[in-house]
C-alpha cells in the first residue's frame, strides 16, 4: 500500500487545511481539526514537538530496515557455510576416493544447494559425516571441524531465528501503518462528504474545498519492460 498511503497522507493534509479555512462557517462534528491533526501526526510524526512524536511511518521504516539487515546476515553466513560445505565435502571425498568404507559415508552427498533449506540440510549432512570420518581433520586451517559446526548452528538457530523475529515485527507494525492510513482515509472521505453537502459548488468554499482536496488515486504508471538484446543477461550454467 506504499503509493496508496502517499495519496492518504496528501488527502489528509490538504483536507485539514481545507477545513481550517472554513472553520468560522462550519466545523465537522465527527472530529475537530486537532483530531485530524493528530491521527494524521501519528502517522508521519513530528519531531518538532515536545515531546517529539516518533510516526507510524518511522516504526514500520525501522522495523523494515531491521528485518533487511537481519536477512542479509543471515544470507551472508549461509553463503559462507555453502562454500565450507562444498570446499569441505570435495576435498573430503577425493582424500578418501580409495577408501571404501569412508566413501561410503560420503556417497550421497552433495553441496548444490542454492535455497536456505537447501543450503542448511546439505551443511548438517556433510557434518555429521565429517564428524563420522575425521573430525581432527580439515581442508584448510581455517575450515576446521569446530568452526565450520559453529557456523552452521548460528546459521540454522541463532541468525534464522533473528531473521523470523525481524520479519514477524515487520509484518505487524506495516499492518498496523496500513490500519491507521485506512482508517484515516475513510475520516477523510466522510468529511468530503459532508463539507460538500454544507459548501455548493458554485460557493467560495465550496469551490475552495474540491479544488484543493483531492479524492481520486491514481495508480503511478508501470515501468516499461526492457527487452533484452540477444544474448544479453543470460550466463552459462557452471557444471563444475
Amino acid at each position: 500500500m506504499g503509493d496508496t498511503n502517499i495519496f492518504i497522507k496528501d488527502r489528509a493534509t490538504k483536507t485539514i487545511s481545507a477545513a481550517k479555512q472554513i472553520t468560522t462557517k462550519w466545523t465537522w462534528q465527527e472530529m475537530s481539526n486537532a483530531q485530524m491533526q493528530a491521527a494524521l501526526t501519528a502517522i508521519i510524526g513530528d519531531h518538532t514537538l515536545t515531546p517529539p512524536v516518533v510516526g507510524q511511518e518511522e516504526l514500520a521504516s525501522g522495523a523494515d530496515r531491521a528485518m533487511a539487515t537481519a536477512r542479509g546476515a543471515w544470507d551472508t553466513a549461509l553463503n559462507d557455510l555453502h562454500d565450507r560445505t562444498v570446499q569441505g565435502l570435495n576435498m573430503c571425498k577425493n582424500r578418501n576416493k580409495n577408501n571404501s568404507t569412508n566413501m561410503a559415508v560420503l556417497n550421497g552427498l552433495k553441496a548444490r544447494g542454492t535455497s536456505r533449506p537447501e543450503i542448511l540440510a546439505e551443511a548438517l549432512a556433510w557434518e555429521t559425516a565429517w564428524a563420522k570420518i575425521d573430525a581432527t581433520w580439515s581442508p584448510v586451517v581455517t575450515n576446521t571441524y569446530v568452526a565450520y559446526k559453529s557456523l552452521r548452528e548460528s546459521c540454522s538457530e541463532l541468525l534464522q531465528h533473528a531473521f523470523t523475529d525481524a520479519s514477524a515485527s515487520s509484518k505487524k507494525e506495516s499492518k498496523k501503518m496500513n490500519s491507521m492510513c485506512e482508517a484515516l482515509e475513510q475520516s477523510m472521505q466522510s468529511w468530503y462528504a459532508d463539507a460538500t453537502r454544507v459548501f455548493a459548488a458554485d460557493t467560495p468554499e465550496g469551490e475552495m474545498i474540491r479544488g484543493s482536496v483531492p479524492t481520486t488515486y491514481s495508480a503511478p504508471a508501470a515501468k516499461p519492460t526492457k527487452v533484452p538484446k540477444v544474448g544479453e543477461g543470460t550466463k552459462a550454467p557452471n557444471t563444475n
